[in-house]
Order: structure tokens, then C-alpha cells, then sequence
């Protein structure tokens, strides 16, 4: 469909354009969507790519990103398929940039799990590759974080943003199914050395908190240290816990993470009541190489509920950073990898760190909240 404005807000419809999918060349007619228009050199010619479905094939890998072309944007042609990896139900919402020599697709997918990934590529040619990074991580978030799209200047140098949405849950419950539509969450790209692709915290975002929420430490579990924004446990062979203070409903976290070798796991504990009987949980779980978002209690034998991979060794600083906005929570490591997710119950309780089985520090931590 096609609508024009002459400033971007008032917008006049054209009832007479229409783009169907053209059935008799092998297309679904239901899925052709999401378009996204931008002007290929190669070809001399505006281009469309578009989420599409083939007719033929396993009904659950028959994705393809259609190509269309013209001069006009008024007369569109059908080329042949832009990608077409037999691998997903469809790819929405797709969207490319370049970056370097490297060119990006970027789609979204809800049947294998539902998540924004991207590939690579040195040409819009192809081949669009997975990302060579270890642990492999082709993703921008979570299978809470869905429908992104990018945008920038396409000046080198300048900062690329992504821009998706973090999902309401049935019902405001931590076990609802995950609703589609939710809350705006913006993250800032980094391109990597190798090509690949790493996300951060915008820092217009992390410069909003200026206002320092104090701690007040006090040891619940095993035996802690602590010296100003410095807090250390030894807890081998057992769980500690040290609670910091009551968590603003509104706050950023940052704290620095060292953990020596053979460390289970160790991390942050959110909202949790005194009896530690209720809370959220961020997990770092080196020896699964992977940061986890938990809860507690969990309904039943459920597992936990979220997971990223992200490479950890011991000695090895882990950068957390926590933005935490009423039921709304993401996490950036490192400024590599992000994971978002909701808080529902509790929506009120302290702050707490912990280490399992194992020793690790936490450095520079520091709670900011909004200005009053």
C-alpha cells in the first residue's frame, strides 16, 4: 500500500496502489509484508524487501525475504528471492544496513523461537552468514525483545540504533504467554573487530540516572566483605547472600564482577523479600558459558525463564549493567549482549547479591536513580 504527506504527519492514502503477492509465481498470499525500501546500486533501482512465504516445501521452513524492484516506486517487479534459507515459517520485519565492508539483514522469527536475529555478508549478493562468534550469538536480546528495527546515519563512525519491543505478559503474570506488543526498548549496535555485531546501552539512556541511592550491606547468608562499592564473598561449598537496601522502582545498577576459577555461579538479586522466599534473579553461569534471568519461586518444575550466551573465564571482568523501569528490566554485559525480560511479582523488595559455590567480587557498584 502507498501513502504520501508533505510533512511526515498528515498522510493521504492512494486506493488505487495495491502490491498483492503474486500467487502464480510461487508466493503465499497472506504473508507479504513488512516492506522495507532502499536503493540498490547494483541493480540501478529502488528495491523492496519484503517477508514472504513460498507455496511449496515443509510448511514450516517455506520463509523467504522477497526482492522487488523498480524505477518509479510506483511499478514494482518481482525478483527472485533476496534469501532464502528454507530454515524458518517467514521472516518478518526485515531491515539492512551496512557497516564497513559488512552489509546486515536483520528479521524476526516465531518459530523456532521468537527473536530478532541477524546475518552478515560481504555483498547484498550473499552468502549471509551466521556470526562466527563463541559461544554463537546471532541475536540482538532475548525471545522477550521482538520486531526490531534499525536505524542511524550512514556516516562511519556514527552510532546505529535497534529498536524493538520488550513483551507484556497474560494476565501481568511472570508465567503468562508473552503478549504481542509491550514496552519500547532501544539498544545501541556495535560492530565488532571480526564483523559481528554487539549491543550496549545508548548512553543518552545511562545519563538520565545522576542521583546515588546509598547501600546499607548487611550479610543474610555466608560471610561478605565490603568496602564502599567493593563487595566480596568466599562461599565454597555453600550459597551467600548479602542485601544491599530497598530497590526504586525506577533505577540503573552497574557493578563489576570477578569470579576466580571453578565458581558455580554468582549475580544480582531483585526485589526479593526479606525471607528470601520471593525474587528476581540475574544469573552468571560460567561454567554453562550463558547469563540467566530467573525467579523465585518458579510454578511447578518449570526451568528458568530466560537465557544469552556470553563467553566467561575466569579473572575476567564481567561488566553488568541493569536498567530497571516498573515491571520493564534489561541487562547489558559487557556492552556485548543484552537481555531483557518483565517483573512482575514482586514489584517491591531489596537489592542483594550472591555467589554459589565458588568466590567472586563485585567493584564499582553503584545504584542511580532518576533526578527528584
Amino acid at each position: 500500500m502507498h501513502a504520501t504527506s508533505p510533512d511526515l504527519r498528515h498522510w493521504s492514502k492512494d486506493k488505487s496502489f495495491a502490491i498483492f503477492a503474486p500467487t502464480g509465481q510461487g508466493y503465499e498470499p497472506h504473508d507479504w509484508r513488512d516492506p522495507f525500501v532502499y536503493f540498490d546500486e547494483r541493480l540501478g533501482e529502488h528495491a523492496m524487501l519484503l517477508a514472504a512465504r513460498k507455496t511449496t516445501g515443509p510448511k514450516r521452513s517455506r520463509g523467504v525475504t522477497a526482492l522487488l524492484t523498480s524505477s518509479d516506486l510506483i511499478h514494482w517487479k518481482v525478483r527472485e528471492p533476496f534469501w532464502a534459507p528454507d530454515e524458518y515459517f517467514t521472516h518478518e520485519c526485515p531491515d539492512l544496513f551496512r557497516i564497513g565492508e559488512w552489509w546486515y539483514l536483520v528479521y524476526s522469527t516465531f518459530s523456532e523461537r521468537s527473536v530478532t536475529h541477524y546475518r552478515m555478508a560481504r555483498s547484498l549478493d550473499g552468502p549471509w552468514l551466521t556470526p562466527t562468534t563463541v559461544p554463537v550469538n546471532d541475536t540482538f536480546d532475548d525471545r522477550m525483545y521482538y520486531a526490531a528495527k534499525t536505524a542511524g546515519p550512514d556516516v562511519a563512525g556514527s552510532p546505529r540504533y535497534a529498536f524493538g519491543w520488550l513483551a507484556t505478559r497474560d494476565s501481568e503474570r511472570d508465567d503468562g504467554g508473552r503478549q504481542w506488543g509491550g514496552e519500547l526498548v532501544v539498544h545501541q549496535i556495535n560492530q565488532q573487530p571480526d564483523g559481528s555485531l554487539a549491543v550496549r546501552a545508548p548512553e543518552s539512556v545511562l545519563q538520565r540516572f545522576t542521583r546515588d541511592v546509598p547501600f546499607n550491606p548487611q550479610p543474610v547468608l555466608g560471610q561478605w566483605s565490603s568496602d564502599n562499592d567493593t563487595h566480596h564473598a568466599r562461599a565454597i561449598g555453600r550459597h551467600s547472600v548479602l542485601m544491599l537496601g530497598d530497590l526504586p522502582h525506577t533505577a540503573l545498577l552497574r557493578t563489576r564482577v570477578t569470579f576466580e576459577q571453578g565458581s558455580a555461579s554468582m549475580g544480582v538479586l531483585l526485589r526479593a523479600d526479606a525471607a528470601l522466599e520471593s525474587y528476581h534473579v540475574i544469573r552468571i553461569e560460567p561454567g554453562s558459558q550463558r547469563i540467566v534471568a530467573d525467579r523465585w519461586p518458579r510454578p511447578g518444575d518449570q526451568p528458568f525463564t530466560l537465557e544469552r550466551p556470553l563467553s566467561l573465564s575466569h579473572g575476567k571482568p564481567v561488566e553488568l549493567t541493569l536498567l530497571i523501569d516498573g515491571t520493564c528490566l534489561v541487562v547489558y554485559v559487557n556492552d556485548e549482549v543484552a537481555l531483557s525480560m518483565r517483573m512482575y511479582h514482586p514489584r517491591d523488595g531489596a537489592l542483594g547479591l550472591f555467589v554459589t559455590e565458588g568466590s567472586a567480587r563485585f567493584e564499582a557498584t553503584r545504584l542511580l536513580g532518576l533526578p527528584r
